[in-house]
């Protein structure tokens, strides 16, 4: 049987859900995002922008439906009400992500918050989890979640965050060697090569291999080339991880040996055509066309999958570097049509392309849009004073 739209038209404006950044354009893809996102959409829904945006569709009775079902305390019966609001999901489906809500409404909040947040850092939005790591905190600090909050911080380049809670994670479950290598690593891009040295010692212990890969990371972040490349050849004979040869790779080209960077790479490698373009745009302009032709590879490998907003945004940069403007847009236009909200890498090549295609005033708003987002992740991502 057909089911007809409740949305008898299509908006210009999307609802953006904060936590995935997906656009939707009607109430039923908004319920579809709901029912299987609904850890991520708990606080939109809570918010007067989803009954102002669907007030915009012109559905005015199901604006005031949401308005008083934001009021609803019990986080499943919110969820519920809200995926009933029409008849989208038959009673089968509805039974079906019940329990589920249920049970996870009764674990403690900081879970909640933890487990939200573990989500997005698996999905490469760091800055998207340390809001929610740190209201956590709030109700409970323990070595898993300040280890995973140290984690997000170094994902986002912050080391010396990273050091300090990872610094914590230690020292709430010091016979942890996960725990401790992870804050070896962290010391080590810190630039506290004493203290990664101390830390290294105490995990020996362990046995692992990535004690070996953490002396070759201490060497090349030194500058220390070739003994970086020995530990790393030593890591491999043991285990034979992918970042291990990446970073094989990266310290060839840092010395400039391209050949043996190339020949370093594992075909199997799902980021095998990603790492490959890499090398070839490092490797100077004369084989930028080698670099977008395995970029091209890469997007098509990835398939509209979580990376290719990245991919197509590293694309537009090889093009923009080439000097193909054209294509540096009709690149970045892919890059921020994907789905997701542009992270502000893709909206800063963005306005470097509008630059140079003369578009001035496009140029101009896209570095706004730049610095406001830079200013919203400081925020988020400054700890709290203590």
């Amino acid at each position: 049987m057909l089911q007809l739209c409740t949305s008898q038209q299509i908006s210009d404006t999307p609802f953006v859900f904060r936590a995935t950044g997906i656009r939707v354009y009607s109430i039923e893809e908004a319920l579809y995002h709901v029912y299987h996102y609904w850890r991520e959409s708990a606080e939109d829904l809570s918010s007067a922008n989803m009954a102002a945006w669907v007030e915009g569709l012109g559905l005015s009775y199901l604006a005031a439906k949401i308005t008083a079902i934001a009021d609803i305390t019990s986080f499943s019966k919110r969820m519920l009400a809200f995926l009933s609001i029409i008849e989208y999901f038959d009673e089968f489906e509805l039974a079906d992500i019940k329990s589920g809500l249920e049970s996870w409404e009764h674990r403690v909040e900081w879970e909640r918050l933890k487990d939200r947040a573990d989500q997005l850092v698996n999905r490469g939005e760091p800055e998207k989890a340390l809001p929610l790591y740190h209201r956590a905190l709030k109700y409970e600090e323990n070595a898993p979640m300040l280890n995973n909050i140290g984690i997000a911080y170094m994902q986002l380049g912050y080391h010396r965050q990273g050091a300090e809670f990872l610094s914590k994670a230690h020292a709430a479950q010091p016979e942890n060697p996960a725990i401790l290598l992870h804050y070896a690593e962290a010391l080590i891009y810190s630039g506290d090569y004493e203290n990664a040295n101390k830390a290294l010692r105490k995990a020996k212990k362990s046995g692992s291999a990535e004690i070996l890969f953490l002396h070759g990371l201490m060497a090349q972040t030194q500058k220390d080339y070739s003994s970086a490349l020995n530990w790393y050849l030593r890591t491999k004979a043991i285990s034979d991880a992918h970042h291990i040869t990446h970073k094989i790779a990266e310290t060839y080209v840092q010395v400039h040996q391209y050949d043996k960077a190339i020949a370093s790479l594992n075909p199997c490698d799902p980021a095998y055509h990603e790492k490959m373009a890499e090398i070839y745009a490092a490797w100077g302009h004369a084989h930028m066309p080698e670099a977008m032709r395995h970029l091209r590879q890469a997007i098509e490998q990835d398939k509209g999958g979580p990376a290719s907003g990245a991919l197509w945004t590293k694309l537009a940069r090889y093009y923009r570097m080439d000097y193909d403007w054209q294509r540096a847009n009709d690149a970045i236009s892919n890059a921020m049509s994907q789905g997701t909200e542009p992270s502000k890498i893709t909206l800063l090549e963005n306005a470097r392309i509008k630059k140079g295609l003369g578009r001035m005033r496009e140029y101009r708003a896209g570095l706004g849009t730049v610095l406001r987002k830079l200013v919203g992740e400081y925020r988020d991502t400054t700890p709290p004073p203590t």
